[in-house]
């Protein structure tokens, strides 16, 4: 976890005249998001600059000065860097192949605009498309190729029809791009909504926001409709331990105060966060913010993401070298998306490696075998 020394954001030129209170306004932070090649040079080197606009015609380019912040511009493998820097991987089908705009089939299986329904008890409302960071390792990256926008309330509430003629839904997982850098009388909408739906049991939001602008966390209102519509959950997005920070630690502190539980999803990616002390200290940061591990994920099969992809066995083997070294709370479920929207089945190292009618012979984390009569 980073310590953020006061004024942090004052040493990039850029911002040396930026206020706290600026700073710490989550509309500025959206309002001033570095979107072109002239204002990223302004903080960092760009070694290829015919390929950073070549790519970001295609998929766009995006990020907040609070999480630039975070970079060392000395450093061309920062983590947060490689998240956020167009790569010219992301077009090169060399490095693309086999990978799908639409892996899981979110479109096809949309039963109304917006609406993905691939398992029976919940649904996924995609809010917007915009978003205050564009990841380089985004699922839904063929978003960037369109307009940055939000639904319409037309659309919106053609959604909640459908969630109210579907009693078998339970849970609404709102998503995007990130719903929660839509204004509070959108966001609001939304989960009144949801919330006055009786068989609706859980509201989940899905957002980046507590990474790359945790404060969006620092406003009252926003805070205020967590607390009213009770339902809620936030899922929030960490890969790095570069990304956990002294202000991440005050927005959760925030969040939790209004009985909201916060769970985290990481991505594993190849050369930002595949190696096991890596994610361990992930892991251990996160619960020193008090953020429960919930998933861990293999990168998924996107067309200009393919390239952060890892063996499965680099995930298996993660997952291994945790377990006995951090406690139950901090170990998440490794998982992968099916192909064809078939959904997310758990992956495990093996932990049998006898079993007969009498008995099974279990193996712990140092390999120690013990037999268990059944």
């Amino acid at each position: 976890m980073q310590n953020l020394e006061e004024n942090f954001w004052q040493k990039i030129h850029l911002y040396k005249d930026i206020s706290n209170e600026q700073w710490q306004d989550w509309k500025w932070q959206i309002a001033n998001r570095i979107t072109s090649l002239n204002e990223l040079k302004q903080i960092i080197p760009i070694k290829n600059e015919e390929d950073f606009l070549k790519i970001s015609e295609i998929f766009h380019f995006g990020t907040t000065p609070y999480y630039i912040s975070l970079i060392n511009p000395n450093d061309e493998n920062d983590p947060i860097l490689k998240q956020i820097l167009p790569d010219i991987k992301e077009i090169d089908e060399k490095y693309q192949e086999g990978a799908f705009l639409d892996p899981f089939l979110e479109d096809v299986k949309s039963p109304v605009p917006g609406l993905t329904h691939r398992y029976p008890d919940r649904v996924l409302f995609r809010a917007t498309n915009f978003c205050s960071v564009y990841c380089r390792h985004c699922m839904r990256k063929r978003m960037f190729l369109e307009d940055e926008r939000a639904r319409t309330k037309e659309e919106y509430d053609a959604m909640f029809e459908y969630i109210r003629n579907n009693k078998s839904i339970k849970e609404v997982l709102i998503s995007g791009g990130d719903p929660l850098t839509l204004p509070n009388k959108k966001i609001e909408y939304i989960l009144k909504n949801l919330y006055e739906i009786s068989h609706i049991d859980v509201i989940r939001i899905g957002s980046r926001e507590l990474v790359v602008n945790p404060y969006r966390f620092y406003d009252e209102k926003l805070l205020q409709l967590f607390e009213k519509y009770d339902k809620v959950w936030l899922i929030t997005h960490f890969n790095h331990p570069n990304e956990i920070t002294s202000e991440t630690k005050k927005a959760v502190k925030n969040i939790l105060s209004t009985g909201t539980p916060v769970l985290n999803q990481t991505v594993l990616l190849k050369g930002i966060n595949d190696s096991k002390e890596t994610i361990e200290n992930l892991m251990r940061d996160l619960l020193k913010v008090k953020i429960k591990p919930y998933y861990l994920f293999q990168c998924d099969p996107t067309k200009g993401v393919y390239h952060f992809r890892t063996p499965l066995e680099v995930g298996l083997e993660i997952m291994e070298y945790l377990r006995g070294r951090l406690s139950g709370l901090g170990i998440p479920t490794f998982a992968v998306d099916l192909l064809g929207g078939l959904g997310k089945v758990p992956v495990l190292p093996n932990y049998i490696i006898e079993k007969n009618e009498d008995y099974i012979v279990f193996r712990n984390y140092e390999n120690k075998t013990v037999k268990v009569k059944i």
